[in-house]
């Protein structure tokens, strides 16, 4: 081949690359969808003026509660109100003998977890004595939400479910069009929540019915997230739908994998400083602009990221199934410094007092100062979510059993 043949060809595959790196750059750019050609929720009913329940987004919750998944119902896994460091001592422990993949919620001197075969615990914060328990009859995988007396639990049966949350008694369900992995968030008088239908439910807290759904182009996995009247959920269609309390889209934000494969979402959100931070199976953390649905900036990890993010003061905590924590820049996405481990991490992490907690799939549960990722603490357990927080007491979920944990005096 002539030297001006191979001048050509070297031209032209430069020509190839540069494409494909101004179409990255392209997809990068354009994630945000527009509404329209999109079906939109169709609303029955308007919203109230009742009284904001226990759980809402600006919530502090002086008794000690961390009513619903992820501390309020922006889900940033953060209590900035409780004082705990390790090292501890255990207090008491639940042997469920059943798996325990989502950690407890906690309303007063009451703890409320789920366990994998369907059984609802309720027990006393004191001294881990059952108070009672609820046979649901079909596996759950999430955590209950209480708000207002109510106890809301989300079944792989296709079922919500509504129990008296003093007694257990069963109020009411509400039949989904799949089985629901997603733990339930209370928005005034709706209980919002995915199932694998591909459908975004609001089921009425009066009525007991659904008042809107809306289809999206996958199952829903991921928990919804709440902050500023928006309501952030993730898909396995690759989108995160951001709505109001009709249901009504105000964007679609489109996870890529590279420029062409389509990303999935597990990870619940968590939103904070205007932003909707979210991992994806597609091994990237993304933020997103809460009210245009931009995308501020993406961070790429090793291996899928099945965890939900933590967020405290201006850091974005992150686990990964590439084997390593990460503490990212919440505000551009810069990794501050990462921690390695011998398995996964697939649970999310929890902020209590300077320390974030986690754990890995080996079984292990490590406590790391967040401006460091210095190791504090370590415990022989737990595999999922770790933590959950009272004003004295950490509870630790571990794979089959439940630790209240105090201060080593």
């Amino acid at each position: 081949m002539t030297r001006h043949r191979w001048v050509g060809v070297a031209a032209a595959l430069l020509g190839i690359v540069a494409a494909a790196a101004i179409a990255l750059l392209a997809v990068s750019s354009a994630n945000t969808e527009p509404v329209s050609p999109f079906p939109t929720a169709s609303a029955t009913a308007s919203p109230t003026s009742s009284p904001r329940p226990s759980g809402s987004p600006s919530g502090r919750f002086d008794d000690g509660s961390w009513p619903t998944y992820g501390y309020d119902n922006a889900r940033t896994r953060f209590n900035p109100l409780v004082q705990l460091r390790p090292p501890f001592t255990v207090k008491w422990r639940f042997a469920a003998k059943d798996l325990l993949e989502f950690p407890p919620i906690i309303e007063g001197d009451r703890l409320y977890i789920n366990t994998g075969h369907g059984r609802v615990y309720c027990l006393d914060a004191a001294d881990g004595r059952i108070v009672w328990r609820f046979n649901t009859r079909g596996k759950l995988a999430s955590s209950p939400t209480v708000a207002q007396g109510t106890l809301y639990v989300s079944s792989l049966r296709s079922l919500l479910f509504a129990l008296d949350a003093a007694t257990g008694r069963l109020l009411w369900t509400v039949k989904l069009g799949g089985p629901s992995e997603c733990s339930p968030l209370v928005w005034r008088d709706r209980v919002m929540l995915g199932a694998w239908d591909g459908a975004v439910y609001a089921v009425d807290t009066r009525t007991h019915s659904v008042a809107w759904k809306l289809q999206t182009g996958g199952p829903v996995k991921s928990s919804a997230a709440l902050l500023d009247d928006r309501l952030v959920i993730g898909s396995y269609d690759g989108r995160a739908y951001c709505v109001d309390y009709d249901g009504n889209v105000k964007w679609r934000f489109r996870a890529t994998r590279f420029w062409v494969a389509a990303d999935k979402f597990y990870a619940t959100p968590a939103l904070a400083y205007h932003t909707a931070y979210i991992g994806s199976i597609g091994n990237t953390i993304y933020a997103i602009d809460l009210v245009t649905g931009h995308q501020r900036w993406a961070t790429h990890t090793g291996g899928w990221v099945y965890s939900s993010p933590a967020v405290w003061r201006d850091l974005v905590f992150e686990g990964s199934y590439d084997r390593t924590f990460y503490a990212l820049d919440a505000a551009s996405g810069k990794v501050r410094w990462r921690f390695r481990v011998d398995s996964p991490v697939s649970g999310s992490p929890t902020v209590i007092d300077g320390v974030v907690y986690f754990s890995s799939l080996d079984r292990h549960t490590w406590g790391l100062d967040c401006r460091t990722g210095k190791v504090l603490w370590q415990f022989a357990d737990g595999r999922y979510t770790a933590v959950t927080a009272g004003l004295n007491t950490l509870y630790l979920c571990g794979s089959q059993t439940l630790y209240a944990l105090i201060e080593k005096r």
